[in-house]
């Protein structure tokens, strides 16, 4: 009997796979056994599901064992966060009573084109209650564990779905970005997290937070993982992804030869801790000279995540009206701290945000993305906290930290940008430091290109984040029996 590892990456795997060197069945039962021998391990998963594979042809070759990928996700496994309804599995929302779905209604449109492109979802996992919080805190189900450092916070509320893949139970995730839900998860557990322009992939079948904000996104181990599952669910455009997508090299390619980016970055718009700062100007300096990067303000900051707090107060309160009414213990604090004030909110408040929205993007256009494609950020200001220090019911909690994790998120889901985050170096404690790349509407394929060749040259070819280590300091990786 030999013994083989799985690619980290998704588009390593696509190549083993095209080489012959694991049919799709083999991989397929090597990281079903790998996730249910490491689930526990992470408490990032609420199920694992007995048939992965519901979209998938079985293709056999004239030998009756299993073939090669005949759809370019296929032998892929993926987990999602539990928010997005399938006919036969209704979503949990991170709730122990999930609330009701209509019969009429459809799986969730984002799954529906994953199944089509053959990938095999694996499990669901967890996420903070309803969405509701910048961490993955939960009343109602266990509290996922950091990969690269149990005593670190894990962000939210798309928890599980980053800590899944930083500890590589599975090849990528979608999860939902509502004031930093994708990026904020990403960020603590050292992947990459994306948050496309609002609405690129499609919200149906996902249960909401607040609409007008919400955003289907993507956590990934690398760059071009993350390009494979944008491609595939996105809804319009991305022509260029669509295309090199039938080869792995070919995808790769198109993300290497996309023009240089010009930058602009602005690391002064909120206090930044100094290990943190020091770590994003060392990653500007060491850019390449031709992709300009030149320093900007925000002044507006304080008053576009003002407008994003209220949409997001007055749209939770009218989601969750139904249960606001109900005894306390049906809706954890979390829930009612952010669908509470949104009740008492003046009406007038609430249409000068939406009024306000589109005039302050065509600004923003019109005086960050003409002269440039991308306006860089700190991702989490005061860099990655202890779990004790965010988690609302320790001794220790500190609220100025919890505030520091979605400090910087908020306004892009106002706008409806496209936002990506990775991390480029570590902290003065070890713990990723992660830059947010922020672009025009619809500019994802410059965010993914500029990311991967900053995952390149700084962390090579298996993506951002090592996997974890074992307790005896062996790899994680995942193994195949022959």
């Amino acid at each position: 009997m030999s013994s083989d590892v799985l690619p980290v990456t998704l588009t390593g795997l696509r190549k083993a796979l095209a080489a012959g060197q694991f049919t799709v069945d083999e991989a397929l039962q090597a990281q079903v056994a790998h996730l249910r021998l490491n689930a526990a391990k992470f408490r990032c998963v609420t199920t694992i599901h007995d048939r992965p594979d519901p979209g998938r042809r079985r293709a056999t070759d004239s030998a009756g064992h299993g073939a090669g990928p005949q759809r370019l996700l296929e032998g892929v496994g993926l987990a999602h966060k539990d928010i997005f309804h399938r006919v036969d599995r209704p979503a949990t929302c991170g709730h122990k009573q999930p609330p009701p779905v209509s019969r009429r209604a459809l799986s969730a449109a984002a799954l529906t084109r994953l199944d089509a492109a053959g990938a095999s979802e694996l499990a669901s996992l967890c996420m903070a209650e309803y969405a509701c919080g910048a961490t993955g805190q939960s009343e109602q189900a266990d509290e996922p564990v950091n990969p690269l450092d149990q005593a670190a916070a894990v962000g939210g509320s798309s928890s599980g779905s980053a800590v899944a893949v930083a500890a590589g139970l599975c090849y990528a995730s979608l999860g939902t970005d509502t004031a930093g839900s994708v990026r904020i998860p990403a960020a603590t557990c050292g992947v990459l997290g994306l948050k496309p322009t609002r609405g690129l992939i499609p919200s149906s079948g996902v249960f909401p937070l607040a609409p007008s904000l919400d955003t289907v996104g993507v956590i990934a181990r690398s760059a071009a993982d993350a390009a494979h599952l944008l491609a595939v669910t996105a809804t319009r455009g991305l022509r260029g992804l669509r295309d090199a997508l039938g080869s792995p090299e070919r995808l790769e390619d198109a993300l290497l030869a996309s023009p240089s980016p010009r930058l602009r970055y602005c690391f002064d718009a909120t206090p930044v801790r100094e290990d943190v700062l020091g770590v994003l100007h060392e990653f500007i300096q060491h850019l390449p000279a031709t992709w300009q990067a030149t320093p900007r303000a925000a002044p507006w900051l304080k008053e576009l995540t003002g407008y994003a707090e209220t949409l997001l107060h007055v749209e939770a309160a009218q989601v969750h009206l139904p249960r606001l009414k109900q005894p306390p213990a049906d809706l954890g604090p979390m829930v009612r701290a952010i669908a509470l004030p949104g009740i008492a909110m003046p009406a007038v408040w609430y249409a000068e945000a939406l009024a306000s929205r589109a005039q302050w993007a065509k600004r923003l256009v019109a005086e960050y993305f003409q002269a440039a494609d991308i306006l860089l950020m700190p991702a989490l200001p005061d860099g990655v906290p202890n779990w004790d220090e965010v988690h609302t019911q320790s001794p220790r909690f500190n609220g100025r930290a919890l505030a520091s994790l979605y400090r910087l998120m908020p306004f892009v889901n106002y706008l409806g940008f496209p936002s990506i985050v990775f991390p480029v170096g570590t902290d003065a404690f070890g713990r990723p430091v992660s830059v947010q790349a922020i672009g025009r509407p619809f500019s994802e394929t410059s965010l993914l290109a500029f990311a991967y060749r900053v995952e390149r040259d700084l962390f090579g070819a298996n993506g951002f984040a090592p996997l974890p280590l074992t307790h005896d300091g062996s790899s994680t990786r995942i193994s195949i029996k022959r």
